[in-house]
């Protein structure tokens, strides 16, 4: 089950992230100071969210494919 808990803890920092990079946009979108934000730098977290949260989804799928293996070879 351990590694069901790690991607599930990989998915919720790649939501972090992803929330963090995104507030980071909004702000510089608003402000009278557009040069208070990197864009590419929040790009870069963009990108490197959504591949943390797709690497994370394919852990909790080879998981819970070994889980069924496991059940299958059992019962």
């Amino acid at each position: 089950m351990s590694a069901i808990f790690s991607a599930l803890a990989g998915m919720a920092n790649a939501n972090q992230r992803l929330q963090s990079a995104a507030r980071q946009i909004a702000n510089w979108a608003f402000s009278q100071q557009p040069d208070t934000v990197d864009l590419s730098a929040q790009a870069v977290e963009l990108i490197q969210a959504r591949n943390e949260n797709a690497a994370s989804v394919k852990v909790a799928q080879t998981a819970e494919q070994m889980d069924h293996t496991t059940l299958n070879l059992i019962g």
